[in-house]
C-alpha cells in the first residue's frame, strides 16, 4: 500500500539551521580542526577505537537528536524494546562518527576510499544517458566523498545539493574543501539550498540541458516543503522538491544508496531507474516508486541512516483501509 498526501504543516524548525553568529559553539570549525590534528598524528586503529566513547558522549548530550533517532527506530524496528532501541540509537551515532573519520582520512591524510558497486549496469546506463538524470539518495554512507568519486567515474558534470553549514567558520572550512574538490574533480558542482535562492528552477534548467543532479530524498530541513507518503503501515515525511524536479523535467531517476563496510570502504547499491520517458508521472506516482526503495534500504541498514529529526510515524489500522491504498 502506498499513499501520498501533503502533510498539512510547515517544515519543522531545523535544529541545525545556519546561525551566522554561532561560532564558538558545538558547530564551530575548530572542533573539526582539532579532529584533523589528531587523525594526522594517531594510528588509524586508535582513531577508530576513540569513535566509540566519543560517539557515546555526544549521544548522551544530544538529547533531542537522540530522541529523534529512537523515534524513527521505534517505527523501523517495532519488535525491539526500549533498551535495545536506546542502544540502536548509539549505534547510529557511532556509525556517523566512523563515516566522519573516513572523510577526514580521505581529505586530510590522503587515504584512498574503496568502493564496491552493486548494479554496475545501471551506473553505465546513467553515464550514457543522452539527456539529464536525477540521482536519488539518502543520508547514509558518505555523501561528500561519494559524490567526489562518482563525478570522477561519470566523466560528465555532476551537480550536488547541500544545505548551509551551521556556522560561518564551518562555511569557510567547507568552501575550502569544495574548492579543493573542484580542482581535483572538475566535473563536480556543489549548489547550496538557501532560503533566498531559486535552486529548484536552476536545477530544472540543468536537467533539461542534459546534466546529472544528485538529491537527497529522505529528509525535510529548513523551509523545504514536506510530503507525507504512506508505505505499508509507515508514514514517511520526505521533501517534495526532488519529486517536483522529477515530474517537471521528466528525466530518469536512479536510486543510488551507499553503505559503509569498513575503514574507508563503502558499497553503493544502484537499482533500476524510475520515471522519465514520455509518460508524465505525478509527484505522488513518483513518490510511490521512490519510497519503497528507500524503505527497503532503511530496514536493512537502519544503523547507517543519519537523520536526526523524527520523520517516521506508524499509521493506525484505519489508515490502511482508505480508498486508493
Amino acid at each position: 500500500m502506498i499513499q501520498t498526501s501533503p502533510t498539512g504543516m510547515t517544515a519543522p524548525e531545523p535544529s541545525h539551521a545556519r546561525l551566522p553568529g554561532s561560532d564558538g559553539g558545538v558547530y564551530d570549525a575548530r572542533w573539526t580542526e582539532l579532529l584533523v590534528f589528531l587523525v594526522q598524528r594517531l594510528p588509524t586503529s586508535v582513531c577508530v577505537f576513540l569513535t566509540g566513547p566519543l560517539a557515546l558522549i555526544v549521544y548522551l548530550f544530544s538529547k533531542s537528536q537522540g530522541r529523534a533517532v529512537r523515534s524513527n527506530l521505534r517505527v523501523l524496528l517495532p519488535e525491539r524494546g526500549e533498551l535495545r532501541r536506546w542502544w540502536g540509537g548509539y549505534q547510529v551515532f557511532r556509525q556517523f562518527a566512523l563515516t566522519y573519520l573516513d572523510q577526514l582520512l580521505f581529505r586530510y591524510c590522503g587515504r584512498p576510499v574503496e568502493w564496491e558497486v552493486q548494479g554496475m549496469e545501471y551506473f553505465e546506463q546513467m553515464k550514457n544517458e543522452p539527456g539529464g538524470a536525477l540521482v536519488f539518495t539518502v543520508h547514509s554512507g558518505n555523501y561528500d566523498v561519494g559524490s567526489s568519486l562518482m563525478a570522477e567515474r561519470l566523466g560528465r558534470p555532476l551537480h550536488t545539493v547541500r544545505v548551509p553549514e551551521r556556522s560561518r567558520s564551518m562555511d569557510k572550512l567547507r568552501a575550502a574543501e569544495f574548492d579543493a574538490d573542484s580542482r581535483q574533480q572538475p566535473f563536480l558542482r556543489v549548489h547550496y539550498n538557501t532560503p533566498d535562492s531559486h535552486l529548484g528552477i536552476d536545477l530544472c534548467r540543468l536537467l533539461l540541458a542534459g546534466e546529472i543532479v544528485a538529491v537527497q530524498g529522505d529528509r525535510v530541513v529548513m523551509d523545504v516543503a514536506p510530503l507525507a507518503v504512506v508505505h505499508g503501515d509507515v508514514s514517511y515525511t520526505i521533501p517534495l522538491g526532488p519529486l517536483m524536479l522529477a515530474a517537471t523535467a521528466r528525466v530518469p531517476c536512479y536510486p543510488m544508496l551507499s553503505v559503509r563496510s569498513g575503514v574507508c570502504q563503502y558499497r553503493i547499491e544502484l537499482s533500476q531507474p524510475f520515471g522519465g520517458g514520455r509518460e508524465r508521472l505525478t509527484q505522488a506516482e513518483l513518490a510511490g516508486l521512490w519510497v519503497p526503495v528507500m524503505a527497503d534500504f532503511l530496514r536493512r541498514h537502519w544503523d547507517q541512516w543519519f537523520v536526526f529529526e523524527p520523520i517516521l510515524r506508524r499509521e493506525p489500522a484505519a489508515a490502511k483501509r482508505q480508498p486508493g491504498c
